[in-house]
């Protein structure tokens, strides 16, 4: 049976691995709009672009998790109508927060921060109930055209004059909201949504917590980093999100499996074992890598894209993290997951009035990261080695 054990599931299969390419051109739509962007982001503030990637992220986490569940209870219908009731809760409270806070916060022209904030909340949510409905390779043949803007974008940029003669700005509101309709379409039945218990809010605020440590972590990155350092923060998010969820998934699978299947304890403690070391080992990458470009960055040569480096280090730790916090929400750590998740962003906001650390705040964040990436990487051995059925 042990056999029977290691072998069932025990790698990743072929369409597990088109489901994480698939989530990965997923995220792709809201890069893609991002991209396509770049000329009204550049003409609002800072804390516009911020603030919408802070609520958005946010919201987009605490919505996944309850919509998967009201998905297994209910159907993808009620669970697309919560996604879409949480992410127009959140475009409210966007608009008035863009029509009240200062104008030195906002710009002096209310309207683009709304239009900014609203658009990048449509396209998160998007993304949202594409996962919670399994409409995910509907929705990317969708957000096509958000892709075809964000290319003619570019090509604009570097001198395209065909491309530059194509409204972009104009017309990437339309792309959004086509991809939307679509995601969102499964959300018009007549299912009802359930009821959720205080078990489901206290995920979802959980969830949300997770979700505004790991934007405000990207934002201190990109607002630490050099002007053009936000690729290198996105990046490594774009690429390991998907892989470290697959990865999440393929751990509770084993963990069910070997609960259903073992014949006694000691058999089914030795195939935790075995999945624990295979867990374990799956999220030491990100931490090797990232740990070894912050030292990289170090050894350039004077005048090098040193804080380049270090934000890509920062970027590739943050992934990982991402990926021990959600993997102990799963496995029921949801105390330690915040406490894991908010620590490095407060503790890094918090520099600036301690005078032992450096002026600068992007090596404190690496650091930072770094230092929860290892503490997240022992607590998950001891958490994944336990023999509760995982929720």
């Amino acid at each position: 049976m042990t056999a029977d054990l290691a072998l069932r599931g025990s790698t990743l299969r072929t369409p597990a691995l088109g489901a994480t390419l698939l989530r990965c051109s997923l995220y792709l739509g809201p890069l893609s709009a991002a991209v396509a962007a770049a000329r009204p982001l550049g003409h609002v503030p800072w804390q516009v672009p911020t603030g919408t990637l802070l609520l958005g992220w946010s919201v987009a986490q605490a919505f996944a998790g309850l919509g998967a569940l009201v998905a297994r209870r209910s159907g993808a219908g009620p669970a697309v109508r919560l996604v879409a009731l949480g992410f127009a809760a959140a475009a409210g409270l966007w608009t008035a927060l863009a029509l009240l806070l200062p104008a030195g916060l906002v710009g002096p022209d209310r309207l683009p921060a709304v239009a900014v904030g609203v658009c990048g909340l449509l396209s998160l949510g998007t993304v949202t109930a594409a996962l919670v409905s399994r409409t995910e390779a509907t929705v990317v043949r969708w957000s096509l055209p958000c892709w075809l803007l964000a290319a003619v974008g570019i090509a604009g940029t570097v001198g395209d004059t065909y491309a530059q003669r194509v409204p972009v700005t104009l017309l990437l509101p339309f792309a959004v909201a086509l991809a939307a309709v679509r995601a969102f379409l499964p959300a018009f039945g007549t299912a009802r949504i359930g009821r959720l218990d205080a078990a489901d809010l206290r995920l979802g605020g959980v969830r949300l917590l997770l979700g505004a440590a790991q934007a405000t972590c990207v934002a201190l990155l990109w607002r630490a980093g050099p002007p053009t350092a936000t690729s290198p923060v996105v990046l490594p998010l774009l690429a390991a999100g998907p892989l470290l969820e697959a990865l999440i998934g393929w751990h509770r699978r084993q963990v069910q499996a070997g609960l259903d299947a073992a014949e006694s304890g000691r058999e089914f403690r030795t195939h935790v074992s075995g999945v624990t070391v295979v867990t374990v080992a799956a999220l030491l990458p990100p931490l090797a890598a990232g740990v070894a470009l912050a030292v990289a960055a170090y050894r350039l040569p004077a005048g090098s894209s040193t804080a380049g480096v270090l934000v890509l280090a920062g970027g590739v730790l943050l992934s990982g993290v991402l990926g021990i916090t959600l993997l102990l929400v799963v496995r029921g750590r949801t105390g330690v997951a915040a406490v894991l998740a908010v620590v490095p962003p407060l503790a890094a906001l918090a520099t600036p009035v301690v005078p032992a650390l450096p002026p600068n705040p992007l090596p404190t964040v690496v650091a930072l990261l770094a230092a929860a990436h290892l503490a997240g990487l022992l607590i998950v051995a001891r958490t994944t080695a336990d023999s509760r059925r995982t929720s």
